[in-house]
């Protein structure tokens, strides 16, 4: 096929021209969707163990999280669908089907999809191991919108137990680029197609720190520039796509790891951002919260708030005082009298910008700079001289 039945979904994603990307898919790039990491046990089997991205913090352990959180109860997994104005949640570990997993599995679903109603998307990864019709059957009637496999070639199989169940059926595997591999994975496309499968999504192959010593002695290298992403992975995925387009019906879509970080991420960010952000907080198009920040000793800060209250229109929710100083709307810096204020008391006056959480365990100071340094960098102080 022409390259141009490749098209760009606009957020570093690759689809075929004309045949859509799954609806968990176009969840997960508005950043609306909730990541739910059962826990990290799993089969570890052959076929995927060695490029497992997991980390050592995770793999293995009955550790829950719900994107960066770590949860114990599945009311936690509703807050957290709540605090990012989520659409929609995955199912990942870890394996959610490795038999010790699969009645949390069934009892989250049915709990998530009670209370947030049938439209609320949910899908699920599974290796394949151990997977039967009869728990197609379960996950179907306990409300699984769409299942992803990423089985071995002598477990392709199972994935016919899960059709005209209800529920979208595809696989979502790593494109890894290597020749056995890829032979392998045209095969594996075919039968997806004969089937009746709705799609497959490639990943771009990621290089990290948990699996970095496996690849490395496997001669996958590190693609210039990149600081994840395995050298011709990305090539080899638009080649086969390429290839297998005209001989297929299926649904295929490569994800690129700047898809994973950018747009999976920051547009969650924005979204929780949204959610919690206070009146004196501004939104980056990160989804980062910014706001002034005052620092000194507490007396001197409760007086000063009450003179910026004098002097400005601010009320009193747009100022907060806690033990690391008054918060302010960023636009303050641009109040002449309050900088006055400021420093006739030796206060430090700043631009603070966090990631958007409120505990402590999960909050990240991403940019702190001087007052001073800001206006610069933005030309405040030239637009005051002329």
């Amino acid at each position: 096929m022409r390259k141009k039945r490749i098209v760009d979904s606009g957020k570093d994603t690759f689809l075929i021209k004309g045949r859509g990307i799954p609806k968990g898919c176009q969840i997960c790039l508005k950043g609306a969707k909730t990541v739910l990491f059962l826990n990290g046990l799993c089969q570890n089997p052959d076929h995927c163990y060695w490029y497992c991205p997991i980390s050592e913090e995770r793999k293995n352990k009955s550790l829950m999280f719900a994107n960066e959180i770590q949860i114990t109860t599945k009311e936690e997994i509703l807050d957290e669908i709540n605090n990012t104005d989520a659409l929609g949640m995955s199912i990942t570990g870890g394996d959610p089907l490795f038999p010790p997993n699969i009645e949390s599995t069934l009892e989250i679903i049915r709990f998530i999809k009670n209370k947030m109603g049938k439209k609320f998307h949910i899908h699920l990864y599974s290796n394949g191991i151990n997977f039967n019709e009869n728990l197609a059957v379960n996950l179907a009637k306990s409300g699984l919108d769409e299942i992803r496999f990423n089985p071995s070639r002598s477990n392709w199989n199972v994935i016919n137990l899960s059709l005209k169940k209800g529920m979208r059926v595809g696989a979502e595997v790593p494109l890894i680029p290597q020749k056995k591999y890829l032979n392998e994975l045209e095969q594996f496309i075919m039968f997806l197609d004969k089937i009746g499968a709705d799609f497959i999504n490639l990943n771009e192959f990621e290089y990290c720190v948990s699996n970095s010593t496996h690849l490395k002695d496997r001669g996958y290298e590190l693609k210039n520039g990149t600081i994840a992403s395995v050298k011709n992975s990305k090539e080899m995925a638009f080649e086969l796509i390429e290839r297998m387009a005209p001989n297929v019906s299926i649904k295929i879509h490569f994800c690129t790891i700047i898809a994973k970080d950018y747009w999976q991420l920051s547009k969650r960010y924005y979204r929780r951002a949204k959610v919690i952000r206070k009146s004196y907080e501004s939104i980056s198009p990160e989804g980062l919260l910014i706001y002034s920040q005052i620092e000194g000793p507490i007396d001197h800060l409760k007086e000063l708030k009450g003179e910026i209250l004098k002097i400005t229109n601010l009320k009193p929710n747009h100022l907060e005082i806690d033990n690391e100083g008054l918060k302010l709307p960023v636009n303050t810096v641009l109040n002449d009298d309050i900088i006055q204020l400021v420093n006739n008391r030796g206060l430090k006056f700043y631009i603070q910008e966090i990631t958007p959480f409120r505990e402590e365990k999960y909050k990240q100071i991403t940019e702190k700079s001087p007052i001073d340094v800001f206006q610069e960098e933005f030309g405040l102080n030239e637009d005051r001289k002329s």
